[in-house]
């Protein structure tokens, strides 16, 4: 996988459901909580990288075992095979409600998971070098399709950057709470599922550069779909907005012949949910291989467990809402994106050191019987 297709990859997989949500509507200036929480999120994809560094080119079930140990880490390595299917699952499920919400208000939920299933396992199929090479037009897409959309309210006359202000008018101290609750995690603290994928991007110089790149525009990207939203919606409006995105494509009205683009605002999180999705199914069905086998047909069943886990992961959608904000965040992000990762690396550095003093007599030893074999053979 080249640079180009890694980063596409990478910047699809960010914006993904995040241009259509944002951060949580916890703060006034939701727009200068995405600058902000690109500062703490490279420090966390720091750690990334350095454990992709320590693993010296394997994956991340592979640093797992090295760190923890077989028994452990085949443990830790079920335990994210679950937490990428469930979060791919929270995924279809907000696409599923967005959709619904839009265009196909009358189809049922599951008719709607199981034709999308079908088509994450399919991408999924093919790899991650193919699915790098399907971003790359994605990419293309979304940009297009947000810009176009950008314009089209500007034309219409629903854009008023009064409505930003004030700006701070609850302090600078709840606007920095904020990206520690919420956005550090989602979306950029998911990044740690590429780990699975580090060898595909080359060295881990490489790994960071693209990550980083792909971090900044995804941030530029949010922060103006954010201000967008704002000047269009006007922040007392934005709060109670499940999909603000979605409501301010609605204030589209050109001549009274271009309005209610709602299929537009799908379509980007069809795409965006499609890539994600098939990054998370096929890092749980490597897992899956190396912990129950080397069969690689996990692909279609994983996708039927995310379709299942989208339908019964909450009842209604408000719960699905407080469910992600209140207890995914601390039951399973933190742990999954930044106590285990951390551990692992603090464990493969301590065992490298370790491993380094026990060769190191060996070394010395060989470095100095040459020289003593001369010497006898010159005393001879």
């Amino acid at each position: 996988m080249n640079v180009v297709h890694g980063y596409t990859l990478l910047l699809v997989f960010l914006l993904g459901t995040s241009i259509i949500f944002g951060p949580p509507r916890l703060a006034p200036d939701a727009w200068l909580v995405e600058l902000i929480a690109v500062v703490p999120a490279g420090a966390l994809f720091l750690l990334f990288v350095g454990l992709a560094a320590a693993g010296n080119g394997g994956n991340l079930f592979d640093m797992l075992d090295k760190a923890w140990g077989r028994t452990i880490g085949r443990m830790w390595t079920l335990c994210y095979i679950v937490y990428f299917l469930y979060i791919a699952s929270r995924n279809v499920r907000d696409m599923i409600e967005l959709v619904m919400t839009s265009i196909l208000r009358a189809t049922p939920p599951s008719v709607l998971i199981f034709m999308f299933v079908l088509v994450i396992a399919y991408a999924a199929s093919g790899g991650i070098a193919a699915t790098g090479r399907l971003s790359v037009l994605i990419a293309a897409l979304v940009g297009f399709f947000f810009f176009a959309l950008a314009l089209l309210l500007v034309f219409s006359g629903s854009v008023d950057t009064e409505r930003l202000l004030p700006f701070l008018s609850e302090g600078l101290a709840k606007v920095l709470v904020v990206p520690l609750k919420s956005s550090i995690w989602f979306p950029y603290g998911e990044l740690v599922v590429f780990l699975v994928f580090c060898s595909s991007f080359g060295t881990a110089r490489t790994f960071r550069r693209t990550g980083w790149l792909a971090m900044i525009s995804a941030c530029l990207l949010l922060t103006f779909s954010d201000l967008l939203q704002t000047s269009v919606l006007g922040m007392e409006n934005i709060v109670f907005s499940i999909f603000p995105l979605l409501d301010a494509a609605r204030m589209i009205s050109i001549f009274n012949f271009i309005t209610r683009l709602d299929a537009l605002v799908a379509l980007l999180i069809i795409l965006g949910v499609l890539v994600k999705c098939a990054v998370f199914v096929h890092a749980a069905t490597i897992g899956a291989s190396r912990t129950f086998g080397r069969h690689r047909r996990f692909a279609f069943s994983s996708a039927l467990l995310v379709g299942a886990f989208s339908i019964l992961v909450t009842h209604n959608n408000a719960e699905h809402f407080e469910e992600g904000l209140k207890y995914v965040i601390y039951w399973l992000h933190i742990p999954a994106q930044l106590v285990i990762p951390a551990a692992t690396l603090m464990l493969l550095r301590i065992r490298y050191r370790k491993g380094e003093r026990e060769h190191e007599p060996r070394r010395l030893h060989d470095r100095l019987e040459p020289n003593r074999t001369r010497r006898g053979r010159a005393d001879a």
